[in-house]
């Protein structure tokens, strides 16, 4: 008795997006829009370079972190 070897079906695989990456570059890609606009904004007396470095720097790559997800969030949507 032998059995006829059945023949498999190939499946699709489910590309869905990295969400550490698109986080990461994301943020990354905010803390250099930060540390570029605290270089070129006007200068105030009230905080030294460094403060409005730093301020700018997080607030930015808080936002870019968040642009990022939206964007994974979209793209896995899609999927």
């Amino acid at each position: 008795m032998s059995q006829k070897p059945r023949k498999e079906q190939p499946r699709a695989a489910r590309r869905a997006p990295r969400f550490s990456a698109f986080l990461l570059t994301g943020g990354l890609a905010g803390l250099l829009t930060g540390l570029f606009l605290s270089f070129i904004g006007p200068v105030d007396v009230r905080y030294d370079t460094s403060a409005a470095l730093g301020f700018l720097g997080l607030i930015f790559a808080g936002l870019g972190a968040l642009a990022g997800a939206i964007i994974a969030v979209v793209l896995e949507k899609r999927t």
